[in-house]
């Protein structure tokens, strides 16, 4: 099988045309990003690399945030999300992940926007991350939302459920084999049961978590010709940091292009 790796723009705070350069630089297959760009101008960018672009849209939240705003309802939500799925098939994009809806809804009109949403991308390959502020913050709300909607596949980003339910997810195989056959996309982050980012994976500190996630995405990959991940160590208050001097404890941008060497095979923690 072979694993097509996504430079994260979030996780390595680049921008489309920085994640094009690292793609190159690390041997990555692809970028994974929101588009901020001339759609038209981007289409070519990434085309003429050669590159797999995944486009990323999240819904009901300000341009470079990911959390929902509270006050927008299910409208706001589809009408973000088909002004930005135009986009992104403007700028040629076959594959979308989402973030889409609030967890505070109630799960009925949760269902029915996603509904909205599977049949508003009929003719893109998309998925649906499993996100904390979003109705897949949860496993077993997840799980209710595939068993009533068979089109639904997710971005399968299980360092978040480690947090919302303060035990390691990743380890639980039962839950794992529920899930496969209705992943999309994978975001490898390892996540802890205290926190969505261990400080540094590379570390025989963080081994037991790392090789849970490992196998959980090996497990949900099995039987397919190809799959993307995407490694997604990020900023925003996930890198931890010295209080002392506020510097992070690792650098980004070597841990992603670490893990994407870690799930390709060609490299062991150390």
């Amino acid at each position: 099988m072979k694993w097509i790796r996504a430079v994260s723009c979030w996780g390595n705070e680049a921008s489309l045309e920085e994640a094009l350069m690292l793609a190159g630089e690390w041997g990555f297959e692809a970028v994974e990003g929101p588009l901020w760009s001339d759609a038209g101008e981007w289409r070519s960018r990434w085309q003429d690399a050669g590159l797999h672009w995944i486009a990323e849209i999240a819904t009901g939240c300000e341009p470079g945030r990911y959390v929902p705003d509270g006050r927008s309802g299910m409208d706001e939500h589809l009408e973000d999300f088909r002004r930005k799925l135009d986009c992104a098939r403007e700028a040629g994009a076959g594959q979308v992940t989402v973030l889409g809806g609030s967890d505070a809804w109630e799960f009925g009109l949760a269902r029915d926007f996603l509904g909205e949403v599977l049949e508003a991308a009929v003719d893109v390959d998309l998925s649906v991350e499993t996100h904390r502020g979003r109705p897949t913050f949860h496993p077993l709300a997840t799980l209710r939302l595939l068993d009533e909607l068979p089109a639904l596949s997710l971005t399968l980003d299980l360092s978040h459920w480690c947090v919302v339910c303060e035990r390691p997810v990743a380890a639980d195989t039962a839950l794992i084999d529920r899930l496969r056959g209705r992943v999309g996309h994978l975001h490898a982050r390892v996540g802890y049961d205290q926190g969505p980012q261990v400080p540094d994976p590379r570390l025989r500190w963080h081994r037991a978590d790392a090789d849970s996630h490992r196998a959980a995405w090996m497990r949900i990959a099995t039987g397919s010709d190809r799959f993307t991940i995407t490694p997604e160590f990020g900023p925003d208050g996930y890198l931890q940091r010295d209080p002392s001097t506020g510097r992070g404890v690792a650098d980004l941008r070597e841990i992603n292009r670490w893990m994407g060497d870690w799930i390709a095979g060609g490299k062991e923690l150390v």
